[in-house]
């Protein structure tokens, strides 16, 4: 009998307290692991977040450095040629349709609200002060195989050729820039039969590729930029936060029309400053001040035909550049508050300083660089 009592017992299970107490502890636990994984997700997420803006940031800064380091090349060599500051014509053709590409007759978004002129020069570097925005920079350069101080036309040239005293260098496909009578430049692109490069006086074939209707028949010198010279835009999307470049000559990508090309995400500030080298310094490679790209250094003001406008352009040493990156997915406010604005250019006077509104639940990371340019090469050398 007390055998059966004891098994009795045994079968009752757990009491109404017991299944309490248990549920309890059981949801006290649940909690704690909850918490611990939402701070585990937080500092997660403000890791990720950082190392975006950091690749972000590091990226756009060595893409746009890698084309203002090349900036200048094939047209330093003019400047005693009239080819310094010379506003350049160039065309596309589309069947039998012909488009003028430069001088643009608009520039697509965000470089549509810049101060960006229509008309290219030809200098390897120029800033469009964008005073609260973003600024634009843009650079010229070329890429030919051989480098050629300057080619002298032999003959009056046609519509669709040009005869020089000394083609070597010119090969085919590469891009021409011809000096012409009346102050301007035209861009003319060589014909696929062009003839190999000779030291003599050669007829060279121009295709209506990218060259002017009229080709190069009041040319004095040309240059040679290569095959895929560079006229190209850099600014900020304020639209989707990214830098983005644009190709001046509106060349085809993979046979689709030119657009404007993304480049990094996450990029909301653009900022540039000239590094000058002062008139009568001796030393020829010393920067002696900073300066924004406003007033004097505005970029109108330095593509004015002026013998005042030349020489500024040609004081110009150096470029500096800030970018700003930021984080892609916003944190609680409680996980992070940070400063509500940046300085860019901290080292500098406050009157080259700018500075930049953020918002506390994201993360900033600003890259700072000098990038020595070719301007100030003319003078030196040429």
């Amino acid at each position: 009998m007390q055998r059966l009592r004891l098994h009795h017992l045994r079968q009752q299970g757990f009491s109404l307290i017991e299944l309490m107490v248990g549920m309890l502890v059981s949801m006290i636990c649940i909690l704690a692991i909850m918490s611990a994984f939402a701070v585990y997700e937080s500092h997660k997420r403000t890791t990720t977040s950082g190392n975006d803006a950091q690749q972000n940031g590091s990226y756009a800064l060595y893409a746009m450095e890698r084309q203002l380091r090349t900036a200048g090349s094939g047209i330093v060599q003019g400047f005693n040629y009239s080819l310094w500051g010379c506003p350049v014509s160039a065309y596309s053709y589309t069947g039998s349709s012909t488009t003028s590409t430069l001088p643009a007759t608009s520039l697509p978004a965000p470089f549509s609200t810049s101060s960006w002129l229509l008309t290219a020069r030809l200098v390897p570097v120029l800033i469009a002060a964008g005073g609260s925005n973003p600024d634009v920079i843009g650079t010229v350069s070329g890429n030919s195989a051989l480098q050629v101080f300057q080619i002298t036309v032999s003959s009056t040239p046609s519509a669709s050729s040009v005869v020089v005293s000394n083609a070597l260098g010119i090969l085919t496909g590469d891009y021409l820039i011809g000096t012409l009578s009346n102050g301007t430049c035209a861009l003319a692109h060589t014909h696929s039969a062009s003839p190999t490069a000779q030291v003599s006086s050669t007829t060279i074939a121009l295709d209506m590729t990218n060259s002017a209707p009229t080709g190069l028949i009041t040319a004095t010198k040309l240059f040679d930029l290569g095959p895929s010279p560079a006229f190209t835009l850099f600014g900020v999307d304020p639209s989707t936060n990214s830098l983005v470049s644009y190709d001046l000559l509106q060349r085809p990508i993979n046979n689709n029309a030119a657009t404007v090309m993304p480049i990094a995400d996450g990029i909301v500030q653009l900022k540039a400053l000239y590094g000058i080298h002062n008139v009568g310094d001796t030393n020829p490679n010393q920067i002696d001040q900073w300066v924004q790209p406003t007033g004097t250094w505005d970029i109108g003001t330095l593509t004015a035909s002026t013998a005042a406008a030349q020489t500024a352009m040609s004081q110009i040493q150096a470029i500096r550049v800030a970018v700003v990156a930021q984080s892609r997915l916003p944190e609680r406010s409680t996980d992070y508050v940070g400063s509500t604005s940046l300085t860019l250019f901290p080292d500098l006077s406050s009157s080259l300083q700018y500075t930049v509104t953020t918002q506390t639940q994201y993360r900033y990371k600003v890259y700072d660089t000098t990038i020595p340019i070719r301007n100030a090469l003319v003078t030196m050398h040429y």
